[in-house]
Order: structure tokens, then sequence, then C-alpha cells
């Protein structure tokens, strides 16, 4: 459905699992550093995402809700949703990262995107959209593992127009072979529409009433989160 540049993105992982480094979001934590930051949810190297949390309350996915946490990385999101009470299935590309979330935090991890054994009422991909040269693998998933009545949540860096003219640098910094999409609210929204969802656009800081209303507010934040359910009949 949308046309696939060539040449930067490993369909099998391998560049994830081999070749991409970001800092905590990739390094391992051996055992004592692990328990240490489980202690503090995170917090001392930046993946505390209570934040993330209140946003889901304010989308009314409560707590023993299902959540796939879709690009889970070694699993310091999904062992926090599980600890607010979710009920998550985990996937990451990168097979490492993947089985120390299963073998450390006791996550469920999948060996394949599509192996949810039942459906689920968010999809949540935490900074996981920009890395896909192929959207339509994450919004076929969607299709695919959501409740009629489920929610797409993604988070992604702001691609709006505004932010190149507020922080030029920083902005094209961030596109390339690791973020081959460069993300907008309008391109969101049409590749949502696409599959049949419609959705709405905010940016960091989050206001929760207006993602609770569904009404959208400024976008020049750095962060985007994208909300996405399946349009009415």
């Amino acid at each position: 459905m949308f046309r696939v540049p060539k040449g930067s993105f490993d369909e099998d992982g391998a560049f994830y699992e081999s070749n991409y480094e970001q800092g905590f979001t990739t390094e391992l934590p051996d055992d004592s550093a692990l328990e240490h930051l489980k202690s503090d949810s995170f917090r001392a190297i930046g993946k505390d995402i209570t934040g993330s949390i209140e946003i889901l309350n304010a989308l009314g996915v409560a707590s023993q809700g299902i959540i796939y946490d879709y690009g889970s990385s070694w699993g310091y999101a999904s062992w926090q949703l599980r600890k607010h009470g979710y009920q998550v299935y985990s996937y990451d590309v990168a097979r490492t990262r993947a089985a120390y979330a299963r073998d450390k935090l006791g996550c469920n991890s999948l060996a394949e995107a599509s192996d949810v054994p039942e459906k689920v009422d968010c999809l949540f991909a935490s900074h996981v959209l920009e890395h896909l040269v192929d959207p339509n693998v994450l919004w076929k998933t969607a299709c695919d593992v959501l409740k009629p009545d489920g929610v797409v949540v993604l988070f992604v860096p702001n691609g709006e127009p505004i932010r190149e003219r507020l922080h030029r640098q920083t902005y094209h910094q961030l596109w390339g072979r690791v973020h081959p999409l460069l993300l907008t609210t309008e391109a969101l929204d049409w590749m949502a529409r696409q599959y049949g969802f419609e959705g709405a656009g905010y940016s960091s800081p989050y206001q929760l009433g207006e993602i609770a209303r569904g009404t959208s507010g400024r976008l020049d934040g750095e962060e985007l989160l994208f909300v996405a359910r399946r349009r009415s009949a």
C-alpha cells in the first residue's frame, strides 16, 4: 500500500540485532544493574513510562486490559505495563533483546509479530514506526490483533514542519538509516485511513484532557503521540 524505499532496513532484523546502538535503549544491563533499575522503574536511564500509562488511562485503556508492546526492545516498558496490572504481549525484531526481556524481566516475548494468541485492547509502539521502511507492517498487525474497539498508540519523533523552523539542526539529525520515516500527523493520519482507522495527533508535553476528548492541540513539541481507532461504519 506504501512504496518501500530500498536498502536501509533488514527485514530479518539483522541490522537491529548486530549494528543498531542507541544507549540504554539497546544496552542490556547486568543482573545487579537490572535490579537497581527495576527498583526505580527505570527512571535512572530515562525509561520510566508513567506518563505513557497516564495516557493509556486517559484513552480508556484501563488496568487489566491487554496490550501488545510492539517493538518492545529488552522489555523495560512491558515490565512496567505489567506492574500496573496490564496483560502484555511483547515483540521485538532483535532476538537477543527479546530473549533478555523474556529471561530477565519475565515478559511474554513472541517469536513472531503475528503470534499474538488473542485480540488486544491496545497496540502500543513507542519509537518504533520511524524505524520501519515499510509502515504497512505495523498497520497490518494492528488490523489483525486489535479488538473492534481497540486503539493504536504511537509515540514517534516529531516531524512536523514547525519543528524544522524552530530546531533546524536537530530536526535534520533525526532522519536517516535508523529513522527512514519522517513522520507528521498528516502522514500518520493518511497511513491510518488506508487501513480503516482514523486518529488524532498530539505533541509533548501532553495534555491528558485533550487526549481524553480526542481534540488535538499544539504540535511543536519534541515528540508526537498519534492515537488511532477504527472508523465507524
